[in-house]
């Protein structure tokens, strides 16, 4: 049986480099709230052999984000938990939307069905969309798009302004 999807599908392309690495539309992408951001991405790095893609801004001597690759679309973002991170519930999955309307247009059917379970969409300092859901058992899906006006210049010059804006 072949279906047919009814979403459009996001070709990874490529966006540019940033210090050596490829930058590009990631399908699918780890996204973990650390309760020790810098213990975490310790591990990932020593231990699993990740690199760092890029870090920051730093807010109080933390990176408020951390990207992660150790190979071709093998990517985590690791980001401080916003509340105390229990054990199992770090761990956020994320996938690529087509563009900024796309997300809204979801963002909209799931208000209509589940308004208690959505958070965004919103625009980040790394110059993406987000729509944060929660499933019946509480687990946390991110739906990401490209922001619509995203910010000129380099990922270092947009984390770089971030940083000042940043309470």
């Amino acid at each position: 049986m072949t279906t047919t999807p009814s979403h459009p599908q996001v070709d990874p392309q490529t966006l540019g480099e940033h210090g050596g690495h490829v930058v590009y539309a990631m399908p699918l992408f780890l996204r973990i709230a650390a309760g020790d951001l810098l213990r975490t991405v310790d591990f990932f790095t020593r231990i699993l052999d990740f690199d760092v893609m890029f870090r920051g801004p730093d807010v109080h001597g933390i990176p408020v984000l951390v990207h992660l690759r150790r190979a071709k679309y093998q990517d985590v973002l690791i980001m401080p938990g916003r509340r105390p991170v229990q054990p199992g519930t770090a761990l956020a999955a994320s996938f690529s939307v087509a563009d900024a309307d796309a997300l809204d247009a979801l963002a909209d059917r799931i208000r209509r069905h589940a308004p208690d379970i959505l958070d965004g969409p919103t625009d980040t300092p790394w110059n993406a969309r987000e729509l944060t859901v929660r499933d019946p058992d509480g687990n946390t899906f991110v739906f990401t798009a490209r922001a619509r006006n995203p910010a000129s210049g380099s990922v270092d010059d947009v984390m770089r302004a971030a940083t000042r804006e940043a309470p």
